[in-house]
């Protein structure tokens, strides 16, 4: 017990220590940040009175997208409350007073001893691992976000119901719960800002919000341009992250949609080649062999070569509404059941890009040792390239590699319900029972491919694509903490037009039934370019 209390001391210590020094690294961007308050702009379309603000994502790409809102939502009197996870209190702490928000709750607070009797009571209910899910949790929050937190708390591909520890994560679910529904009817916020829609922290209190018509904005952001969108109802909180959907394309006239065409076109390309910089794109692209030199004799030549990609087994497989399958891991076994059959196809099973940045278990260690001959696991040294180029099709469940594949015009097919599945470029059974029926059918043969490469360039143009007049106004990602930083100060310093026409975009968008702000932002913008790349020489 001694040696447990020093080992305590010392964490508090460590702990401590660590917070100080990076509130003092932090003192210099988060000063700047509060320079875009500068800009603000009395927003008449909307008044907002009471602002929700969570607070507990320590991310300085965050704060900066937090003050962008902040401004865009100006008014005088209004009053704003932060709240705080359970991790990074004394930073996340810091931060929201040293931009002026000085009434916090946090959630270590709502962590009750009542909470964990029912959290115990729950834990002896279930008998699987559907029974998480489908449990009827209070307010009807989502069991699906549930498991994800267990997922990614245990790091494993399927989720141990018997793990020791599944009350505590159940009881921190209860307790996020329990803290929504203090904030929400204390403080009886008109809109609601969080940094995401998935994790216990946040999807109880988006989900509970928009069930009480409370608006609800995620202050998501990536490719280093804001990437907000937001729930007016519960299962928007199923709409994952900001994306167009089928109806931005269909409201496309003719000129933009070839203009994005050209914009879509020219970034995949550039992106296929390694020289895009968002994180993911770094691991899938910049690295490894680009050729691939497996299966070259005659009979594996007469045989057509069809790509799996896996998602990462605990990055929120639920982040969507997946309901085919319970995870990625039941998704591959099942996929893999049916597809062993179809000897006609040589199967390249390819693990996430990021999975060793996640630290998951690697593809080999979960499979079968034995796999049939025409299954193949390809090995982590081989780029995306090599892949995409010996493919002739590829399966994924909502990879970014479905679009990446569709808009080199070949066939795609999807598990399920996405971030494109009905947006016309990929396959998208009408079941579960279709889709593994079609692993054993030619479906790859059965689309036009001319018209899937442009409605998926045209999707990538809007998506991947920014207004031309921020071409030069590009963060690093939100993973590099050591750039922003260094870097942010001078941004803010230096781009005041373009920080002024940002929060008016989004003070224009907040009223709207436009779920997505960079797609509201693309389609009413006129003139497009390509983010910026790997090489400075490259010309938009």
């Amino acid at each position: 017990m001694y040696r447990q209390v020093k080992i305590n001391i010392s964490n508090f210590i460590h702990e401590n220590i660590k917070a100080y020094k990076i509130i003092f690294d932090d003192k210099k961007v988060i000063n700047s940040l509060n320079n875009i308050l500068d800009y603000k702009k009395n927003n008449k379309l909307i008044d907002y009175k009471n602002v929700l603000i969570d607070g507990g994502f320590y991310n300085l790409g965050y704060y900066y997208r937090l003050q962008l809102l902040r401004a865009s939502i100006y008014s005088e009197g209004i009053n704003e409350l932060g709240f705080i996870w359970d991790c990074n209190e004394k930073i996340c702490k810091n931060v929201l007073r040293s931009i002026g928000i000085k009434n916090i709750y946090f959630l270590k607070d709502f962590f009750h001893e009542k909470y964990l009797d029912e959290a115990e009571y729950i834990a002896k209910k279930i008998k699987s691992k559907s029974d998480l899910i489908e449990y009827d949790y209070p307010f009807g929050v989502p069991g699906a976000y549930l498991y994800d937190f267990i997922l990614k708390g245990q790091r494993a591909a399927t989720v141990n119901i018997y793990d020791k520890n599944l009350k505590l994560y159940i009881h921190k679910y209860l307790s996020s719960i329990r803290f929504s529904e203090y904030l929400i009817n204390n403080f009886q916020p008109d809109l609601v800002a969080l940094s995401h829609g998935i994790s216990y922290q946040c999807a109880p209190l988006a989900w509970m919000s928009a069930k009480n018509n409370i608006p609800v904005v995620i202050l998501y952001g990536e490719y280093g341009v804001p990437r907000f969108w937001k729930l007016s109802k519960p299962k928007d909180i199923f709409y994952g992250f900001g994306h167009p959907n089928k109806k931005d394309l269909k409201t496309l006239d003719k000129n933009k949609a070839i203009k994005l065409e050209k914009v879509g076109s020219k970034y995949i390309s550039q992106r296929l080649k390694g020289n895009s910089l968002d994180i993911s794109s770094r691991y899938a692209y910049q690295r490894g062999k680009k050729t691939f030199d497996v299966f070259n004799d005659d009979n594996d030549s007469k045989k057509k070569f069809i790509a799996i990609y896996l998602g990462n087994w605990f990055d929120f497989p639920h982040i969507f509404g997946m309901s085919r399958f319970l995870d990625v891991l039941d998704w591959i076994k099942q996929t893999i059941a049916k597809a062993k059959d179809n000897k006609n196809i040589i199967w390249l099973l390819k693990h996430h890009p990021m999975d060793k940045w996640y630290g998951g278990l690697p593809l080999k260690d979960v499979l079968p040792k034995n796999l049939p001959s025409n299954i193949y696991i390809v090995p982590s040294e081989y780029s995306g390239q090599a892949i995409l180029q010996k493919a002739d099709a590829l399966i994924t469940y909502h990879g970014t590699s479905g679009l990446e594949f569709a808009s080199q015009g070949k066939p795609v097919m999807v598990a399920d319900k996405g971030w494109y599945h009905d947006c016309g470029f990929v396959k998208y059974p009408k079941s579960k029972e279709s889709y593994l029926k079609y692993l054993n059918e030619e479906w790859y043969l059965k689309k036009t491919h001319i018209n899937v490469r442009s409605k998926a360039n045209t999707f990538a143009g809007l998506y991947f694509g920014i207004p031309r007049w921020q071409k030069n106004c590009i963060l690093a990602d939100d993973a590099d903490r050591d750039i922003l930083r260094e870097t942010l100060p001078e941004f803010i310093s230096k781009n005041n037009l373009y920080l002024k026409k940002e929060i008016q975009f989004i003070s224009k968008w907040l009223p709207t039934r436009n779920l997505d702000y960079h797609t509201f932002k693309m389609i009413n913008s006129s003139e497009y370019s390509i983010l910026k790349l790997k090489s400075s020489s490259k010309k938009n």
